[in-house]
């Protein structure tokens, strides 16, 4: 089907804030090319560009040039926060106020394209990589990955099995086929429910062949990228009927500050699920506590992506102190509120 030029509704939809949104988002966050939306919309790329200005001019896209001040500042920030949190590595993209409406989204935005790029510079062809699942960070990791090289012998594989009996954009199953296809890489589904109620059906689970095989895989990971949740993300698997109040509430017993992968740790870094024999559910993925010895021995990256929220920065440093990740991807706001915890932790 052509695209018309000239078309007479082009002063309507210029009119439409939620058709400026859409292309801007299709644009900057999809990536999609002008001429590709404009066959999308069955307007004209004339029109696409119009739209992007508008866009601008209404401030709903915001583009920003760090001075090479403001570029020193962040270098020397990242330095002395990577000393003093023991970390490996730590990128830092430049932040908002974060008490600015709007201002969290824009800097996720950042902090996620920031991640991809960083992925993408990391990984070779002999790597394995497993991601954990995620909408607000890891399926936007995904969507601004733009891979500079096929990697065929990379594998990715997920932290974490299907939490619901629906798919959605947001599970670690999804998100590391997503990876895997834009490398032209290998791609292994752990095919179980995330979580189980008894020892005996962990045990069966991680038994069948086609899961042992990819349990291993997971555990000889050489790169791992998650994000993090706050403890009330747990009111929607009650919801979901995946968890019982009764779980949720014993966890949160313990004060629980962060959750990854529904590993729940407190402000000290200690597994809370850990604390209790038998625990309030059983995790069928990968062994989240466990990444404590693979960073001390140096044997994997462990890539923490979270910020644009200062509710995080107690997360953050729950996440650090129980020593699960080795670099951290970040804004420079959220490294300020780090560096004024006070917590040195090397």
């Amino acid at each position: 089907m052509g695209i018309p030029q000239g078309n007479a509704n082009d002063g309507k939809l210029l009119g439409d804030d939620r058709f400026l949104r859409r292309i801007a988002y299709l644009y900057y966050e999809d990536g999609q090319t002008q001429d590709a939306i404009a066959e999308m919309e069955f307007c004209s790329r004339q029109t696409i560009g119009k739209a992007l200005q508008r866009a601008k001019d209404r401030g709903f896209i915001r583009i920003s040039i760090v001075p090479e001040e403001r570029t020193g500042y962040l270098r020397n920030l990242s330095r002395d926060l990577r000393l003093r949190l023991g970390l490996d590595d730590l990128i830092l993209v430049p932040g908002q106020n974060l008490e600015t409406g709007g201002a969290a989204h824009d800097i996720l935005t950042a902090i996620t394209s920031t991640a991809a790029e960083y992925l993408d510079q990391l990984l070779t062809d002999s790597d394995i990589l497993a991601v954990s699942g995620g909408r607000h960070v890891m399926r936007q990791v995904v969507t601004h990955l733009k891979p500079t090289k096929l990697l065929p012998n990379l594998i990715v594989v997920p932290t974490i099995g299907f939490v619901r009996p629906q798919t959605s954009l947001g599970d670690s199953n999804l998100v590391s086929y997503d990876i895997a296809v834009a490398y032209g890489a290998k791609h292994f589904w752990l095919p179980l429910p995330a979580i189980v109620e008894t020892q005996a059906q962990l045990e069966q689970s991680r038994s069948l062949p086609v899961v042992r095989d990819v349990l291993k895989t997971i555990e000889q990971a050489t790169v791992i990228m998650t994000g993090l949740w706050l403890p009330n993300a747990n009111e929607k698997l009650i919801e979901a009927g995946i968890l019982s109040r009764q779980q949720v509430e014993l966890l949160r017993s313990c004060h629980p500050v962060v959750d990854i992968n529904h590993w729940a740790f407190d402000a000290s870094g200690m597994c809370i699920n850990q604390q209790f024999d038998p625990p309030p559910c059983y995790l069928t993925g990968l062994e989240i506590p466990h990444l404590k010895e693979k960073v001390r021995a140096g044997s994997t990256k462990v890539i923490l992506v979270a910020g644009a929220n200062r509710a995080y920065v107690p997360s953050i440093l729950a996440a650090l102190k129980a020593g699960i990740a080795n670099i951290l991807v970040t804004d420079h706001v959220t490294a300020e509120l780090l560096m004024q915890s006070g917590e040195k932790l090397r």
